[in-house]
This record gives C-alpha cells, sequence and structure tokens, in this order.
C-alpha cells in the first residue's frame, strides 16, 4: 500500500449509529486515510459492490431481515475481486468460519475493535487481495508465455521422464499431435545410441550436476526423419511434482550448413577463399564447372553439372538482376559479367552479390520514412556531430504543431521553441542529458509561430553508429495542452463539489486543520455549523431530482452570502452543508451568522417558473477557548446538534452538549445489545388474560414481549421496541413472538372458551412486507393452530401509508379466519370513512382514555362513544390499562366487552398465565 494513498472502503449497514462509530474509529488512525461511503440496504448494497468503485467492502450480519453472509457469497458468485469483511455483533466461531467459506476477507465483532485494529484488517484484506490478483496474473502470463514461445518447450516429471504438456512450436517440430506427446517418455524421441547418452547423462541431472545447456542432441520426428537440436533443461516443480522444463532449439538447419561447409573446405579451400561474391565459371550451355564457397551458400548448394538458370540480363557488364532459386526463394544480386577460359574452353566468370538484404533495407527506411510523415507526433532529427546540433529532419506533424514550415526549421537548433522562456527546471534537465548522451523525457512550455503556448511532451533519444559514437539525436513530441486543461479541471472537481462549487471535504478538513491550528497559537476560537435543509426530500419526488439539484445550486450561492469571506462553506451530500467560522472574535457572532443563514433559506425560491419555500435546521458547535482538540470532532458535534434541532421541530438551531454524545452512546450500546439479544434468544413472551364483562370468563389473551438483559435486567418495551422498529430488528423479533405465540396459542385456547384467541402486536415495518400473509399462513401450518385462535393487533398509524394495500391485506388474512384488532384506537388518525371498510373484528380502546375515566367528563364522553360506534359498526370493544373497580362498573354500565388490566392481572409468563387460568375459573360464580 502506498503512502497517502486513500482507500476507499463501502459500509453496507442499516443502522446509521454504526456508520458513525465506525467513521469516527477511521478518523482515529492518522497514518492513513479512509474514504468511507455508506449504504443501508442489502439491495443498494449489491449495486455499489458491483460499480467496483472501492477498494475494501464492510458488510454487516445483519441488514435489516437480509443477511450479509448472503451478501458476500453472492458477490462472491459474481467474482467480485473487491475484499470483504464481515462486521457482526457478536462473536461467533461458527460464524467466522462460513464468513469466510463464504467469502469474506476476516471477521470482526462489533464493540470488539479499536481504530487501528479495524485500519489493520482493511489493509490486510486489501494487501492479500492484490496478492492473490498478481499470482493469478503472474500465472496466466507465463501460461501464455508457455504456449506462444515460437521455440519448441516442454515439461517432463522428474521420475518417468514422462512428457506432461507441450507447446505448439514443439507439435510442429515434431510431428506427434498433442495428444501423442502427452504421457511419452523423452526417450521414446531418440534413437537407441541417444538413448543410452541420455540414461547415462540422466542422474547427474537429477542430482543437481547439471542445470542449463546440455548441448546438441538429436530427436526422431514422427515421420522418421531426424533433426539437431540445442537443449536446456531447468528443474521446476510442475502441479505438484517435481519436473524439468526442456528448451529445444532447432539448429538441422545450421548442422546441415556446418557440415558442407568443412567439406567444401576440404575441397576448395584454395579456391577464392576470401571472397564474398558468388562465383560461377559456366560454358554457353550454362552448365557450372566451377562454384566456389560464397556461390555454394547462395545456391543452398554446390551446383551440379546440368545447367543453371541465371540471372537475367545481357549487355553492360554489371547490372542488377534477380534468381529464384530450387526452394522457392527470391534473391536480389548485383552481377558482374566478364569473358575466361576454363580447362581450355571458353567461358564466362559471373560474380553474384546478394544485395537481398541492401534492398529489404532499402525498403525498410523508405517505410519508417513514411511512418513518420505520418506519425501524430512530431518527430525531429538533430546531426549531433555539428556544432549547435541543428535539425536535419522534421516530419510532417511537427510542422503542424508549431506552426513552422520545413525551411523556416531546418538548420536551427530546437531551442527556438523556447522563445524567451528559458528559465525552465525541464531546459536544465535535457541539457544535462544530452551531456551524458542519454535518453530523457521532459515536459516544457513551448511557443508556436503564432505566439501560442503549449505544452509539449518531448522525448529525446541518442542514435550511435556501429562504433557506437553518439552521431545524432531524434526528439519526439506531443502536445500535451488539452490534457493539461483536463488535468487542471480533474483536479479542480477533486477539491470541489461538482453540483454547487463548494470546496469538497477534504479542503474542508483542511481548513478545520489550520483553523484549529490558528486557534491553537492565537487562543481563538473557531465555529462549526451543520445545515440540513427541512422537507427538502419531497422536492426531489415532486419535482424530480433536476429542479433538486438547482435548489441545491441556490442554497450554495445563498450560504456563501451570508458568511465573511474568509470562512468557509462545503457540501457534505444531498442536502446538508458545513459552515466553518475560523478566528472568531465573539462567540455570540456566531448566532448572528445563524439568523442569516436562516433568514438566507426561508426566502422564496424560484426555480424555472415554480415558487418553492424552504427551511433548514442548524447544529452549532465550537472549539474550545484555546483551540485544541480534533478538528474533525467539530463536525460530528455539529451533527448531533442539529438532529437534536430537528427534534425540536425544524425551523431552528441548535448548541451541542455533552449530553448528546452521551445519549448516542447509550443508543449504540442498546442496538448492539438488542442485537446480541436477538442471536441468543434472551426474549420471552409475557400474557396478561381479557376478561368478558358479562360472565367474567377468560375470553382472550394478549402476547407481549419481555427482554431480560443479562446486567440490566428487565429493560420496558418501550425502550427497546422504538429502537428495533428504527433499525429493522423488529423483523425478526416479530417472527420470533408469531411463532412463539402460535405454538402457546393451541394449549391456550383449549383450556379457553371457544371463540377465545391469543392477540399478537403486529410491527408496521413487518405487515409492510410482501411476504407477511404468507408468514402468518406457515407459522399457522408449522403449529398446527385454528386461525380463529390467532388475533392480530395493528395500530392505526399502520393504515396511513397505502391504506387500499392494507386493506387488502387485512382482507387475506380476515379471509383465512384470523381475527383482527385496531389497537390504541383513539390515538391515532381516525377516518370513519376508512373505519367502516376496514375487515376488523375488534377495536381496543387506549389506556389513556381510561385513566381519568371517573375523573375526566372528556374522557369519559370519548369511551362512551368509542364503544357506541363500535357496536354499530358490530365489532367487540375491548378497554386496556383497567385497574380500579370504579374503571370495570363504568365500562359494564356502558356495555363495553372486554376487560384487560392490572385489575385482573398482570403480564406474566406462560407457565404462570396456565396456573392463573385454572385458579381463576375455580373463582366463585359472578366474581370478576
Amino acid at each position: 500500500m502506498h503512502q497517502g494513498e486513500t482507500l476507499r472502503l463501502l459500509l453496507i449497514e442499516d443502522d446509521e449509529d454504526d456508520f458513525v462509530i465506525l467513521r469516527e474509529l477511521l478518523e482515529d488512525v492518522p497514518e492513513q486515510q479512509f474514504r468511507l461511503e455508506w449504504v443501508s440496504t442489502y439491495d443498494a448494497g449489491r449495486e455499489h459492490a458491483l460499480m467496483h468503485q472501492h477498494d475494501v467492502l464492510l458488510v454487516d450480519y445483519r441488514l435489516g431481515a437480509d443477511s450479509g453472509l448472503t451478501l458476500i457469497s453472492e458477490l462472491n458468485a459474481q467474482d467480485l475481486q473487491v475484499p470483504m469483511i464481515l462486521l457482526t455483533g457478536l462473536a461467533d466461531s461458527e460464524l467466522d468460519t462460513r464468513a469466510i467459506e463464504l467469502g469474506a476477507s476476516d471477521y470482526l465483532v462489533k464493540g470488539e475493535f479499536t481504530g487501528p485494529m479495524l485500519a489493520r484488517s482493511i489493509r490486510y484484506a486489501r494487501d492479500r487481495a492484490q496478492i492473490n490478483n498478481k499470482l493469478v496474473d503472474s500465472e496466466a502470463r507465463y501460461r501464455v508465455l508457455f504456449e506462444s514461445n515460437p521455440e519448441p518447450m516442454w515439461v517432463f516429471s522428474g521420475d518417468e521422464q514422462r512428457i506432461l504438456t507441450v507447446n505448439e512450436a514443439t507439435v510442429k517440430m515434431l510431428g506427434y499431435s498433442r495428444a501423442e506427446l502427452i504421457g511419452m517418455s523423452t526417450l521414446d524421441l531418440r534413437s537407441e545410441e541417444e538413448q543410452a547418452r541420455f540414461t547415462e547423462l540422466y542422474p547427474r541431472l537429477r542430482d543437481g550436476e547439471l542445470s542449463g545447456r546440455m548441448g546438441v542432441w538429436s530427436y526422431l520426428r514422427k515421420d522418421g526423419s531426424l533433426l539437431h537440436a540445442e537443449v536446456h533443461a531447468h528443474p521446476f516443480e510442475y502441479m505438484g511434482q517435481s519436473a524439468y522444463l526442456a528448451l529445444v532449439l532447432d539448429i538441422s538447419a545450421k548442422h546441415r550448413a556446418e557440415t558442407a561447409l568443412e567439406q567444401k573446405q576440404l575441397a576448395f579451400h584454395q579456391l577464392l577463399e576470401d571472397s564474398r561474391d558468388a562465383l560461377l565459371v559456366v560454358d554457353t550451355d550454362g552448365v557450372v564447372h566451377y562454384a566456389n564457397k560464397s556461390a555454394e551458400e547462395l545456391f543452398h548448394g554446390r551446383p551440379g553439372r546440368s545447367p543453371v538458370t541465371l540471372p537475367e540480363g545481357s549487355g553492360p557488364a554489371r547490372f542488377d538482376s534477380h534468381l529464384t532459386i530450387e526452394n522457392g526463394e527470391r534473391i536480389e544480386l548485383e552481377v558482374q559479367r566478364s569473358s575466361t577460359e576454363w580447362d581450355g574452353q571458353a567461358m564466362e566468370l559471373l560474380s553474384l552479390r546478394d544485395i537481398t538484404r541492401r534492398k529489404l533495407q532499402d525498403a525498410q527506411l523508405r517505410l519508417l520514412q513514411r511512418g513518420l510523415e505520418a506519425s501524430i507526433d512530431g518527430v525531429i532529427i538533430v546531426d549531433a556531430m555539428q556544432d549547435d546540433m541543428p535539425i536535419m529532419y522534421a516530419n510532417t506533424a511537427f510542422s503542424k504543431l508549431t506552426g513552422y514550415s520545413e525551411a523556416e526549421i531546418l538548420g536551427r537548433n530546437c531551442r527556438f521553441l523556447q522563445g524567451e522562456d528559458r528559465e525552465q527546471p525541464a531546459i536544465n534537465e535535457l541539457r544535462s542529458a544530452i551531456a551524458a548522451q542519454r535518453d530523457v523525457q521532459i515536459v516544457l512550455r513551448n511557443y508556436r509561430k503564432d505566439g501560442s503556448m503549449f505544452w509539449n511532451e518531448l522525448y529525446v533519444a541518442p542514435v550511435p553508429n556501429e562504433e557506437g559514437i553518439v552521431t545524432h539525436f531524434i526528439g519526439v513530441q506531443n502536445d500535451l495542452t488539452e490534457q493539461k486543461k483536463y488535468e487542471d479541471e480533474l483536479a479542480h472537481s477533486a477539491s470541489h463539489d461538482r453540483l454547487t462549487g463548494l470546496v469538497s471535504r477534504q479542503i474542508l478538513e483542511d481548513r478545520l486543520r489550520q483553523g484549529g491550528e490558528i486557534g491553537q497559537r492565537y487562543n481563538r476560537r473557531m465555529a462549526v455549523l451543520f445545515v440540513d435543509l427541512d422537507s427538502f426530500k419531497p422536492i426531489n419526488d415532486s419535482l424530480g431530482h433536476s429542479m433538486g439539484d438547482q435548489v441545491l445550486i441556490q442554497v450554495a450561492r445563498r450560504l456563501e452570502a451570508a458568511v465573511r469571506p474568509g470562512d468557509t462553506v462545503a457540501r457534505m451530500g444531498g442536502d446538508e452543508f458545513i459552515v466553518l467560522l475560523p478566528d472568531l472574535a465573539h462567540e455570540e457572532d456566531v448566532i448572528i451568522v445563524a439568523d442569516r443563514i436562516m433568514d438566507q433559506i426561508a426566502r422564496q425560491f424560484d426555480v424555472e417558473g415554480v415558487s418553492l419555500q424552504l427551511t433548514c435546521s442548524i447544529g452549532i458547535t465550537l472549539s474550545d477557548e484555546h483551540g485544541k482538540g480534533d478538528p474533525l470532532q467539530l463536525i460530528q458535534q455539529a451533527d448531533l446538534a442539529m438532529y437534536k434541532a430537528k427534534q425540536h421541530g425544524r425551523n431552528d438551531y441548535q448548541w451541542y452538549t455533552d449530553d448528546l454524545t452521551q445519549r448516542v452512546h447509550e443508543r449504540l450500546t442498546l442496538r448492539a445489545d438488542l442485537q446480541q439479544a436477538i442471536e441468543l434468544g434472551q426474549f420471552e413472551l409475557y400474557y396478561q388474560p381479557q376478561i368478558a364483562v358479562k360472565d367474567g370468563r377468560v375470553c382472550g389473551c394478549e402476547a407481549l414481549l419481555r427482554w431480560k438483559h443479562p446486567e440490566r435486567g428487565m429493560i420496558p418495551p418501550d425502550v427497546f421496541i422504538p429502537m428495533a422498529e428504527a433499525t429493522g430488528q423488529i423483523v425478526p423479533l416479530s417472527e420470533w413472538v408469531a411463532q412463539r405465540a402460535c405454538q402457546d396459542a393451541v394449549l391456550l385456547c383449549h383450556k379457553l372458551s371457544r371463540d377465545a384467541a391469543v392477540a399478537i402486536n403486529v410491527s408496521p415495518l413487518h405487515f409492510q412486507r410482501s411476504s407477511f400473509v404468507a408468514f402468518i399462513q406457515r407459522m399457522l401450518d408449522d403449529s398446527g393452530l385454528d386461525p380463529r385462535c390467532l388475533e392480530l393487533e395493528v395500530t392505526e398509524g399502520l393504515l396511513l401509508n397505502n391504506i387500499e394495500e392494507a386493506i387488502g391485506t387485512l382482507q387475506e388474512l380476515k379471509d383465512k379466519g384470523i381475527k383482527i384488532a385496531i389497537d390504541d384506537f383513539g390515538t391515532g388518525f381516525s377516518s370513519l370513512n376508512y373505519l367502516k371498510r376496514l375487515p376488523i373484528d375488534k377495536v381496543k380502546i387506549d389506556k389513556a382514555f381510561i385513566d381519568d375515566l371517573n375523573d375526566d367528563g372528556r374522557d369519559a364522553a370519548i369511551v362512551q362513544s368509542i364503544i357506541t360506534l363500535a357496536h354499530n359498526l358490530q365489532l367487540t370493544v375491548v378497554a386496556e390499562g383497567v385497574e380500579t373497580d370504579e374503571q370495570r362498573i363504568f365500562l359494564a354500565q356502558h356495555e363495553c366487552d372486554q376487560i384487560q388490566g392490572y385489575l385482573f392481572a398482570r403480564p406474566m409468563p406462560y407457565a404462570e398465565l396456565i396456573d392463573w387460568i385454572d385458579q381463576w375459573d375455580m373463582r366463585p360464580r359472578g366474581q370478576a
């Protein structure tokens, strides 16, 4: 990992508080920069992960009702090359093993790691993933090199000398197919003589005495022909076994040529040994009477007595021609013809010089020149042997790049492009490289003929001759002006918010640190204001994100107008902004700025002809009087204060206090304990009986969830239930309650009256899931409970969102025989129009109306009205929280159907309830 590198992290976590904790932990790691992004749902986590924009994924074990393990498995199945770390609230070795099996790089328990521990785990996961990827890439590259090597290569085992694998060049050389070669012994490719030679030599190779070049060996092709090869062998491990890699260089042609040369040298060593030209003595019929060594090489063998095809040409004693020899090769020749005598006969002496290579070089030079002319890069060549190294060649692209014609370029030193701008550091680097005759690549400011500046990426390389003397320098030039402009734009985008143009979080953090340093030096304070727009989401939802973006741009301009020139305004994301006020002379100046911001935001917005009205909530925090402390912590404190302003009704500002941090800490602790309680099963169901007013019989029970904390004892439901609703933990809790209540209700309904039922409270979050009805049916099927013995209690608030869909779900449950009750009736929004359409059996009057029933005439009137209304709709009425005989008598007088409360029994465990029912049934008749 490079020093200063910023790791991009994605936290997939359904609880924002956990995100805040992780962000604080990572900020405690000064030696490493992290950019932590957060998504709160399973689907969003999968979508962001597959964008491949993050270095490490942090996945929570519980994502609402979904599992982080399932997400890890799914991403691993899609071959995601990003390391993943599982986070959970409970240490569990089986869960640890399962996470690693499914593809996680590590496993961390919430609350048991520090910032450095978390950073270390992230770095380890990242480094290990990079190493694994490099190993895979390396193996693939070596496989490609092996297969594409033009030289024959094979691998044979160290014990039986069996061929394990070969490349395509081996197949072509030996004539066997790949399938035929694999499994053969290397001895099968040799003659008996060579087999004996290899058998004798192999122990030395096996014992490590020999390695590398093994000399020249002969091999038998499939067609029986013999080839000669130079062999190199190296030991290595192949697929877990000892093996050798053999590189075989076919030198058969070279071997034949050397043998022929040796034979000719013996016969003709006195005949023109020093001539490089092919010499032929031929008669008028074209029969060769003599050919020197060069002629034999030219014709790939000694011309015989039969006539040969002579180069075409007549007339001049010297001319260019060509010759096609027996193997079909065309040779370009320079021919000199002269008359001579041989053995007393008139002959012709032909001197043949092979100029094929020269002509090929000429063609290549023409091709290279054409390539230089066609290049989009400017190319020049300067003469290093002359003073001032003048330009001797410039291609067309160079003229287009600089605006100078060829005549204006040739003969000048290339420094004329620098104009008067000679004080550039890169120029000294260029001069040093030319003096040292080495390559150099620099970027210069150069100037065209019209005076316009362009950024010139210049690569200069020396060109030595055959003696190694540098005779020329070649320069390749590329216009980087547009690239530089793009890089500047990227730099601006990296330091500023793309939408609003405000400074980025990184710049904000730098200014926070600077403000802190100034505060410590001069004992001055600075303030951080966290500004969040109120009710901005409906604008995006109703008018679209384009309109919302225009609003944010206007908000940014208004915030800048509300602060001093030296202050900083940054956008944190969405509709959240930070205002930094450094070097405060008076603390009360913050209030002036806050009021000014609220006034600016409260002014009417006009976006594309649409008038909008907004307010904002502001959280304010101050550094201490000496400017000490972590500047970044000020943002977190201002954030907490902003939420406090939201809770106070919005359109307000609040100051940060220490009790906010304490409450957040307590909330996070409760959240972790609740998750552990879910995983360890620390919950229990209590039951409170419901009594029929007319005859005093037990007509049902309400199942109530209780949590006994191992250290804190019983935790009230009004403390942990809202927490579970907010974090999504209510879904697994609701599922457990339904499963356990259905099991207990089987016996309870046998003991009670025929129409009795066990009531369970339904979470709105659980109810709104499309699988809720199927889940309830599964609980009934698993327990064998009669649906008529189950009663589901829903609140009025549950019906406010998508009332038609809620009515449909209730009707589906009602059709199965399940009873439906409206809980806390009268405390929420009650619509008589919807009430008459609801498929319900019962309404439960909230305890708030029962408490002062005998003392407050208004409560008495409300209760009496609810009973009358419910009876007119043929609904059963249950009064909750009955604690006195006076309350019971009033309810009986007004024909309330059922009563539930401490007057009869407190909620109790299942076993105690069974005993209580038995004792209740033994009471004297008529006693309620």
